[in-house]
């Protein structure tokens, strides 16, 4: 029997018993196997047959320190799989902050150490294990960073750091709107910087979005409502494209992010009628936006103040964000769970998938190396 022919009962079982490498490989190779996956409860229950992780890190401040928490679905159920003292690679070096996450269960992290140097390195919580980078050669400040992982087994990973100089005007190497690109090649284990990205001077990327990595492209937003396309060589892949033109001819539009959805490149906002929409790029030659979704959200502001859209949990449970709560709302039925969280100011909040296969770094206690 084919394999496109195998009945989506007995492909569910074979799909939520796998490693997230092959149910990453399945997605690519059958259609059908790739949709099966985004469906209403298929991850919940991959998770908990596998082991594996699925969730968010939330990063907050307190005291000009980060503070870092992380929710899954199974917070709602009364499971924690990351907040035991085992896994708790944060509390064990204070002050860290997550510069990016991947898929593949590796953060890419900055701890400020002494004489207000910082230390990089990469880390896999759900295996307690770490290793410091060397840091980027030049110095200026950090504006966004992406994490990008190859090849899981053995690890093969690039960081990509666009910086920008803001020193005084009569010290400054960089131009206004020059952003210095950097890339770390866990191979060759050294940064080197490939080029300058350039915008117009008056345009700055969107703070609160995070990069998204899809296809084999990164994505940025910027803050006029465009999208700069790199490699995973740094590398302008494609010319700056516009979000979906409603957005871009009416400013009520709010909370814009992009996102990975079905595999595909998404953004998601508010609109001026208070309903969350989600855009996707199914051809990424073209970038023409197609809206998938609009979802009503009042039951969703009975519950939680000033709601904020931040990701897609699967195909249809939307991740909403309030003052001091975490919302895991189902679309279809208008269910939901909420999680309440430790701190209300959070910084940032970061998609996590990870399994609990070591990667051979270092154990946290171990001497750093």
């Amino acid at each position: 029997m084919a394999s496109s022919e195998l009945p989506s009962d007995m492909a569910f079982e074979i799909l939520t018993r796998t490693s997230l490498e092959t149910l990453d490989a399945c997605k690519v190779v059958n259609k059908t196997w790739k949709n099966l996956t985004y469906k209403l409860g298929f991850m919940q229950v991959y998770c908990h047959r596998t082991n594996n992780i699925l969730g968010y890190f939330v990063q907050s401040l307190e005291n000009n320190k980060y503070v870092t928490e992380f929710v899954s679905m199974d917070d709602c159920i009364g499971k924690d799989p990351l907040n035991k003292p085992e896994y708790k690679i944060f509390n064990h070096y204070r002050n860290t902050k997550i510069e990016a996450s991947s898929k593949q269960g590796v953060l890419c992290c900055v701890r400020r150490i002494k004489n207000r140097n910082h230390m990089y390195y990469i880390c896999k919580p759900s295996t307690r294990e770490w290793k410091v980078l060397p840091n980027p050669k030049t110095r200026y400040r950090t504006v966004k960073i992406a994490l990008v992982v190859l090849k899981s087994s053995p690890l093969h990973f690039k960081i990509i750091r666009l910086s920008q100089d803001y020193s005084p005007p009569r010290r400054r190497r960089l131009g206004l709107g020059n952003y210095c690109c950097e890339i770390f090649d866990s191979e060759t284990f050294a940064w080197r910087r490939t080029n300058i990205i350039s915008l117009p001077y008056d345009v700055f990327f969107e703070p609160s979005c995070l990069p998204v990595n899809v296809s084999g492209l990164v994505y940025f937003l910027t803050y006029d409502d465009h999208v700069l396309v790199l490699n995973y060589n740094g590398k302008e892949a494609r010319p700056r494209f516009s979000l979906p033109e409603p957005v871009t001819e009416n400013k009520d539009y709010t909370d814009k992010k992009l996102v990975e959805y079905e595999g595909k490149l998404g953004f998601i906002c508010l609109s001026r009628n208070e309903m969350l929409e989600l855009w996707c790029i199914d051809n990424t030659r073209n970038h023409m936006w197609n809206k998938e979704k609009e979802v009503e959200i009042e039951t969703v502001k009975r519950e939680i103040k000033y709601p904020s859209p931040v990701d897609f949990y699967d195909s249809d449970i939307a991740l909403m964000m309030g003052s001091d709560k975490l919302m895991f709302y189902n679309e279809q039925n208008s269910s939901f769970d909420v999680v309440k969280l430790d701190k209300s100011d959070y910084s940032a909040i970061f998609p996590f998938r990870s399994d609990r296969e070591p990667i051979g770094l270092k154990a946290i206690g171990e001497n750093s190396g």
